[in-house]
C-alpha cells in the first residue's frame, strides 16, 4: 500500500541539491543530525539512461525532483521507510512517462536508485531503474572504499584494476549490477576498465582518472556509450564518481573477568 507523502518529507526532498561529476556530501554529519527513528531509510536518485531526455521524479503524485539531467546523481533524500508510487517522466513532456511503479524502501536501508537502460524504439537493454544498497563501512584514516557499477549499455562485462592490473577493484562486472566495496590506499588512480577474463588482464576498454580521499566510500558509476556514434545518443562513455553513506561499527567491550 503506497504512502501519503507528510510535509515534512515532500519539504526534505525538494530541497535536496541535485550536483554533477562528482556528489560530494557530509553523509554521515547530516544523517547523524537527522533525527533519525528505526523506521528511517535514505534514497539518491542517480539520472543513468545515456537516450533518455531530463526528467521530473514524483513520488505519491508530489513531484520531488525536476529536470534531472543525464550524469546527475541526488543528494540523499531523508524518508520514512514503507512503499512509494514513483513516476519518472520526461521534464518537457509529462504525457512520456518512462517508469510508473511502486518502490519499497526497507527501514534503516542507505539506497542509491539508479535510472538505467534505453528508451529509444529497438534498443538492446530496457528502461528500469537498479537499487544498489550503500552498506560500506566507514574505511580507516589514509584508506578509501569503493565499488564499481556498471550501468553503460554497450560496454560488455568488465573487470576494473588500477596500476597496470595489479591492483583488481571489481571482477565479473555485468550490465545492471555492482560490485562489492573494496578498500585501497587513498590516492590518485588511473583506473582499467577492461573486458572480463579468468586472470582479470582482458583488452583495456578505456581508463579513467580518479581521486579517492581517505576515510571515504564511492560508488564508481560507468554510464554512457563505448560507441556513442552508433548508439541512440550521443551520449559518450564516462564516470560518475558519488561519495556514499557509510557506517561505522562499535562493538561493546569484554567486560572484565
Amino acid at each position: 500500500m503506497s504512502r501519503t507523502p507528510n510535509r515534512r518529507l515532500i519539504a526534505v526532498l525538494l530541497a535536496a541539491v541535485l550536483v554533477g561529476s562528482v556528489a560530494t556530501v557530509g553523509v554521515v554529519a547530516a544523517m547523524n543530525a537527522a533525527g533519525n527513528s528505526q523506521d528511517t531509510t535514505y534514497l539518491r536518485v542517480a539520472h543513468a539512461s545515456p537516450d533518455a531526455p531530463s526528467v521530473d521524479v514524483t513520488v505519491d503524485d508530489e513531484t520531488v525532483l525536476s529536470d534531472v539531467s543525464f550524469g546527475t546523481v541526488s543528494d540523499y533524500l531523508t524518508l520514512e521507510a514503507g512503499t512509494y508510487n514513483v513516476t519518472i517522466a520526461a521534464a518537457d513532456d509529462p504525457d512520456t512517462v518512462v517508469f510508473d511503479d511502486e518502490v519499497t524502501l526497507e527501514a534503516r536501508s542507505v539506497t542509491t536508485l539508479a535510472a538505467s537502460g534505453e528508451i529509444s524504439e529497438g534498443a538492446e537493454t530496457s528502461f528500469e531503474p537498479v537499487a544498489f544498497e550503500d552498506d560500506a563501512f566507514t574505511p580507516a584514516e589514509n584508506e578509501s572504499a569503493v565499488r564499481v557499477a556498471h550501468l553503460s549499455p554497450d560496454a560488455p562485462t568488465v573487470d576494473v584494476t588500477a596500476e597496470n592490473g595489479s591492483v583488481v577493484l571489481a571482477e565479473n562486472v555485468s550490465f545492471g549490477n555492482a560490485s562489492d566495496y573494496v578498500t585501497v590506499p587513498e590516492g590518485d588512480y588511473t583506473v582499467e576498465i577492461r573486458e572480463a577474463t579468468e586472470g582479470n588482464d582482458g583488452s583495456v576498454v578505456t581508463t579513467v582518472d580518479v581521486s579517492l580521499e581517505g576515510e571515504t566510500a564511492y560508488s564508481a558509476l560507468a554510464v554512457g556509450y563505448l560507441d556513442a556514434e552508433a548508439a541512440p545518443a550521443d551520449t559518450p562513455f564516462e564516470v560518475v564518481l558519488t561519495e556514499d553513506a557509510t557506517s561505522s561499527v562499535e562493538l561493546p567491550s569484554e567486560q572484565e573477568e
